[in-house]
């Protein structure tokens, strides 16, 4: 079994006037290795340009997963009994 990574997104919510319970917005494309702080500081720089507030950041990544097909046993044939 093998394990690769294909992609991260980030989804940050804010809530504003018009979205008490928060609205949420996603960025595509997100490094690999992505840190906690830098996922802050993104979120501070969106935070500056928006009239909301953040509220909450998450990121989900996607893996593949390759799976080994199993092993089958070949089935033994025995000879003819006489």
């Amino acid at each position: 079994m093998q394990r690769d990574w294909m992609k991260s997104t980030a989804t940050y919510t804010f809530t504003e006037k018009d979205h008490k319970n928060g609205v949420k917005h996603n960025f595509s494309y997100v490094a690999k290795d992505v840190s906690a702080e830098m996922i802050t500081k993104f979120g501070g720089i969106i935070d500056s340009l928006t009239e909301g507030n953040l509220l909450d950041a998450t990121v989900a990544t996607t893996d593949h997963v390759s799976v080994d097909a199993p092993v089958k046993e070949e089935a033994s044939v025995e000879a003819p009994k006489a």
